[in-house]
């Protein structure tokens, strides 16, 4: 059985969060780039939420260092 480095498995997991949130973030500004004044309210909304979620992704990610974990 292969053994994997439990450090670089866990900085792949932070940068895939980090690329996971600014795709968020892209799709918050696609969703206002071409909004009409009858939807901008509900898209601003969700475009709200995304960026909510983008912060929260990116906080996930800064929250646990890589070098630092360590199995038992």
């Amino acid at each position: 059985m292969v053994t994997y480095d439990t450090a670089s498995f866990a900085a792949g997991q932070s940068c895939g969060t980090r690329i996971a949130s600014c795709i968020a973030r892209l799709a918050a500004s696609e969703l206002m780039q071409d909004a009409r004044w009858w939807n901008r309210r509900r898209r601003g909304a969700m475009a709200s939420a995304l960026m909510t979620y983008s912060d929260d992704l990116e906080n996930d990610a800064d929250s646990e260092p890589a070098g630092r974990q360590e199995d038992s």
